[in-house]
């Protein structure tokens, strides 16, 4: 009994696109949906990108990803098992691109550009991420 739904997601927020990179990371999370679902993908992907978008900029906090909330039309260690595997996924869909850039040369140019990128992550965390303004509503 009770209510009970899954959520979760995840997006990718480069400050400089790297086709490759972006090839990678949405590689590995279509390869974790299709493994439970293959209409996960399309679905989370359109979500996501409907859902990661600083509204009042009219821009995407980054280049996408996928996303689910509410999750509660099958079984629910069904979708466990789907959001456990997601979330075992971040290190094999970032570690490599982290792994590559670590070293990488950047001006300062460069440098300002990243730290407003950064900014205009946490402005999205703060104004329209729905589980950091639940829990700043409710005290959490």
């Amino acid at each position: 009994g009770g209510v009970w739904w899954f959520g979760g997601g995840t997006d990718i927020t480069p400050a400089y696109v790297n086709e490759d990179d972006l090839k990678h990371f949405h590689g590995t999370y279509k390869e974790v949906c299709d493994k439970h679902d293959p209409e996960f993908y399309p679905k989370f992907k359109a979500w996501a990108d409907r859902y990661f978008v600083i509204q009042h900029r009219n821009e995407t906090r980054g280049l996408g990803g996928i996303f689910f909330d509410d999750l509660n039309d099958r079984d629910p260690d069904t979708i466990f098992e789907f959001s456990k595997e997601a979330l075992n996924s971040v290190v094999k869909a970032y570690g490599p691109i982290v792994e590559k850039h670590k070293d990488d040369d950047f001006t300062e140019q460069e440098k300002q550009w990243q730290l407003m990128r950064r900014g205009r992550y946490v402005e999205f965390n703060l104004v329209y991420d729905r589980g950091t303004v639940f829990g700043l509503k409710t005290g959490g």
